[in-house]
């Protein structure tokens, strides 16, 4: 929770170079099992997205349904997701 706003930055950048190159630092800064967690859960969900044409669930489908679950704020409000 304390990167969320950090990550939050990031992603509003207009720049998409410089987006990209910050979220990528962003995550290869994050504590090595939230790293791992987040590379395991990325290729799953890549998988599951390359299947969109069988399980509708295109990237994003998958967005609207794991997003609130996945990136939330600290204090639980889900206006500021």
């Amino acid at each position: 929770t304390e990167k969320y706003a950090d990550f939050i930055d990031a992603n509003r950048k207009e720049d998409p170079v410089e987006r990209m190159k910050t979220l990528k630092r962003l995550i290869h800064d994050l504590p090595e099992h939230h790293y791992e967690t987040l590379k395991f859960l990325s290729a799953h969900l890549k998988t599951v997205a390359e299947n969109s044409e069988k399980n509708k669930m295109e990237p994003r489908n998958l967005a609207i349904v794991f997003g609130p679950t996945l990136v939330r704020t600290s204090d639980e409000n889900m206006t500021h997701m």
